[in-house]
């Protein structure tokens, strides 16, 4: 490490504790339970259920030009807590807009439950569909298949719909949006993981940009963003990505239960 890094670095920390002494916020953020400073960030860990499903999320050899990933663990099914989850895609390259996609959802029984014909921007990329309103209630307790069709590809994975503790849901409901990805994740739950970190990464990119250092400080202490905010302080570069939420989105997808390695870059 050269001189002015280390410079860069120990001024920075200086700045820390002058802002510290005047934002609770970010002092409470910047202290690890022993109250010293504590820069390294809490990084996603996801604990997927013990139990595996019949899936196909995808078909690694299909060079159909209309080939997509559904973007569930390995074991094919994933945990909720809500009643209309979101689901979750992965198109390698842009699609014809004039391709239907069709999801089914059916029950242990194989009935069908829910079945629709839905637009889908099909820009490369990660894209999602939310289980409508007024389609039926998933039953907590129950499994569901759930199938996305486009073009001669089919993709089927498995929802459960399971209950949270009431504990549970008050820490959800005092948490921070990230503290919140964190515990959705820590009790298994992939769609809600999945649906409120990417939703977390682009509203605060949103907020970010627009905001001057002290709201940008702001932003850190009420998400937890230890690395951030010592980064804008240090003086190295404005942030331009979220490497802590980056760091959970490559943990979420790397896990050895899920396996998603090849989409590994930020959402």
């Amino acid at each position: 490490m050269n001189v002015t890094k280390l410079l860069l670095q120990q001024a920075a920390l200086n700045v820390l504790v002058a802002l510290t002494m005047v934002q609770p916020g970010l002092a409470a953020m910047l202290a690890d339970s022993s109250g010293e400073p504590n820069f390294l960030p809490q990084v996603l860990a996801y604990e997927p259920p013990a139990r595996g499903a019949p899936g196909d999320r995808k078909d690694a050899g299909s060079r159909d030009p209309h080939n997509f990933l559904a973007l569930i663990p390995a074991t094919n099914i994933g945990l909720t807590a809500i009643a209309h989850p979101t689901f979750w895609l992965y198109l390698p390259t842009s699609f014809p807009d004039d391709i239907p996609f069709e999801f089914v959802l059916r029950d242990e029984q194989q009935e069908v439950v829910f079945r629709t014909v839905f637009e889908l921007k099909k820009a490369a990329g990660i894209a999602s569909f939310s289980l409508p309103q007024n389609s039926p209630t998933l039953e907590t307790g129950k499994k569901y298949q759930w199938c996305f069709f486009c073009g001669n590809i089919s993709r089927h994975g498995w929802v459960e719909r399971v209950a949270m503790k009431p504990e549970i849901l008050v820490q959800l409901e005092t948490a921070s949006l990230r503290q919140r990805v964190l515990l959705l994740a820590k009790h298994g739950l992939w769609y809600e993981t999945l649906t409120e970190l990417v939703a977390l990464r682009g509203k605060l990119l949103s907020q970010l940009q627009a905001a001057n250092l002290e709201e940008r400080l702001l932003i850190y202490a009420e998400n937890d963003l230890r690395y951030e905010a010592l980064a804008e302080l240090s003086g190295f570069e404005k942030i331009s990505s979220l490497a802590t939420l980056d760091a959970d989105w490559e943990a979420l997808l790397q896990h050895p239960f899920v396996r998603l390695h090849g989409i590994v870059s930020p959402p």
